[in-house]
């Protein structure tokens, strides 16, 4: 059966389009004339119109930016590859080839590649390399041994600390299945990478290791696919060795950083008996030492304490121990000074600002402190108006004196001192919100005297000594004298302290200040209060007295987890606490510790 020519050629033609209308790249086709004669579905979508409309026109109306490109291609019969354009803020790559039909030059062909779509998947090619690259740094920073698998059991990577604790290269591995390598020898006891992908669940065990005769603690985990099938396995390898030998580094570390606190506590006793300063309990020492940390630096301090618990001395501690030590230390009383000569005495006045003021002037306490440090004690006194003034100063480290229109800069630490909440002021209204915080950057509290009866006898003879040499006596305390005042609460902290034992000085007859008058003087304000004792029958008295002490002394230790604290609540000194006990042969567990925390 002939077909006629005529319909062969009608069906290459419609072949020959549709294979065109298939193809992702643009076609588009023009005579000598550059008119165009062909244009593909890729074109069209491209240009934004319909590819029937495009043929016939001529080629300067459809694509304009490819006229000089095309007309050079007819003329020297040169392709040309890779010309950049750009269609519709598309990133577009252009190839023109010469037509020649008869080995003739009847036109040229434009094929147009998209390549913005490449540029994206190129971008998003570089981030999952990226990405890929850090994982396997992280993977290879890893101090534990680390050796992934897939669900067939086939390792695919392992890092450098698995090769240390192994003793093999990542060739040994990579690519093997764990079976295999358990056949080899280079393993011991069971799989655990087998059974994670069993059980599908994490696993742990010992592991040993062949090649390094090594015991390893293995960590098996399985990795799910966001579809809950298991991707593979991941394992982490950890030398029993290696973790003891950084469990004894940490005790040494331990143990010198220990040896470095008593080394800095003993050194800071030393300086503190140099200075003079009576400080013996850990709870004092404590404050010293933060003390002396913050006088390295120059921020703003609020002390808070009882009053008369030794904020005065805390202040002058950081003083002396930071660089300013040259500098004046200036001290005031908020509360002290009447609120129309505060602002006058803390930062000076011009002359005339006043009736009353000094013809030169008068410089303020904040000038006067320039380099040096300044006590605001009692804070919460200060008076609302010049809050903001002293926020001005600590905000911006200058002021205006009282009258006068000169800044005046200032260098002074401000080292602020109160024995109220200055929060429940805040609450209250009487002190300002933003000074408040930036006065507490760094808040010391000074605990009080009955919370540090390590520091109660130091004092007393500290305070002895001063007072003989003062008045030109000879005194000494009867040792049941001390154990009254070290039992004592001392509601006036070191100040009442001082207090009494001058005036125990001044009154003591004789050369020994007896427990009686001790006694007399102490203002007790905390009495053991007991239940009635009741008596069935009669016995010696002394008998009485005996079992009763220790009665008491039984209650006490069962109530409180200290003899110092039973010692408190039976209005005794510690030590005669300890001594009763030793007569009554009462060795509770809280003796010993009581040692321990004191």
């Amino acid at each position: 059966m002939n077909i006629p020519n005529a319909i062969i050629t009608e069906q290459f033609i419609k072949h020959t389009e549709a294979i065109m209308d298939c193809t992702q790249n643009g076609i588009l086709a023009i005579d000598t004339t550059k008119t165009v004669i062909n244009c593909n579905n890729a074109t069209g979508q491209l240009l934004g119109r319909n590819p029937q409309d495009l043929i016939g026109k001529p080629l300067r109306e459809v694509i304009d930016t490819c006229n000089s490109s095309i007309s050079r291609v007819i003329e020297t019969g040169q392709p040309e590859f890779s010309t950049p354009i750009n269609i519709n803020g598309r990133s577009i790559i252009v190839h023109y080839t010469p037509l020649y039909m008869r080995n003739k030059i009847t036109g040229a062909v434009a094929i147009f590649q998209n390549i913005s779509d490449s540029d994206q998947v190129i971008s998003e090619l570089e981030c999952l390399r990226h990405q890929y690259n850090q994982l396997e740094t992280f993977i290879d920073s890893s101090f534990d041994g680390i050796m992934i698998a897939d669900t067939h059991g086939q390792v695919i990577k392992v890092n450098k600390a698995h090769t240390r604790l192994t003793g093999l290269n990542k060739c040994s591995f990579i690519g093997k299945y764990i079976n295999d390598l358990f056949n080899q020898g280079i393993f011991k006891y069971e799989s655990l990478t087998g059974k994670c992908l069993q059980e599908g669940h994490t696993v742990t065990g010992l592991q040993y290791i062949n090649p390094t005769k090594k015991d390893l603690i293995v960590t098996a985990s399985p990795v799910f696919n966001s579809d809950g099938s298991m991707a593979g396995v991941i394992a982490n390898l950890r030398d029993l060795t290696e973790l003891s030998q950084l469990k004894d580094k940490c005790k040494m570390s331990q143990v010198r950083t220990k040896r470095g606190h008593i080394e800095l506590s003993n050194i800071l006793k030393e300086k503190l008996r140099q200075d003079k300063i009576v400080a013996a309990s850990p709870e004092m020492i404590k404050v010293l030492n933060m003390s002396e940390r913050v006088a390295r630096t120059d921020t703003t301090i609020l002390l808070t304490g009882e009053s008369g618990a030794g904020k005065e001395i805390v202040a002058r501690i950081i003083h002396h121990a930071s660089e300013r030590a040259k500098g004046n230390f200036i001290q005031i009383n908020c509360g002290a000074i009447p609120e129309n000569l505060l602002e006058a005495e803390l930062f000076g006045y011009e002359e005339g600002a006043f009736t009353g003021a000094r013809r030169q002037g008068k410089a303020g306490l904040f000038e006067l402190a320039n380099n040096g440090s300044i006590m605001l004690d009692e804070i919460a006194e200060m008076p609302i108006n010049l809050q903001v003034k002293l926020l001005r100063v600590l905000q911006e480290q200058e002021t205006f004196r009282v009258g006068g229109t000169t800044t005046i800069k200032l260098n002074a630490r401000v080292i602020a001192a109160t024995n109220k909440d200055l929060w429940d002021c805040v609450k209250q209204g009487t002190f300002r919100e933003d000074l408040f915080y930036r006065l507490n950057v760094v808040p010391i509290n000074v605990p009080p005297l009955r919370q540090r009866q390590d520091d109660i006898i130091p004092l007393v003879m500290n305070y002895l000594n001063c007072f003989q040499e003062k008045y030109h006596v000879n005194k000494c305390f009867d040792p049941e004298a001390l154990s009254l005042l070290e039992a004592y609460q001392w509601p006036g902290n070191v100040r009442e302290l001082k207090n009494v034992i001058e005036r125990l000085v001044i009154l003591c007859e004789g050369n020994i200040i007896s427990s009686q008058l001790v006694a007399e003087h102490l203002n007790r304000n905390q009495k053991l209060t007991l239940e009635p004792v009741v008596v069935n029958g009669l016995l010696p008295l002394k008998d009485a007295q005996e079992k009763l002490e220790r009665a008491l002394l039984q209650l006490a230790l069962d109530k409180f987890k200290t003899t110092r604290k039973a010692a408190q609540a039976l209005g005794i000194a510690h030590s005669s606490v300890v001594r009763k006990l030793a007569r009554h042969d009462m060795k509770p567990v809280q003796l010993w510790t009581t040692y321990i925390d004191s």
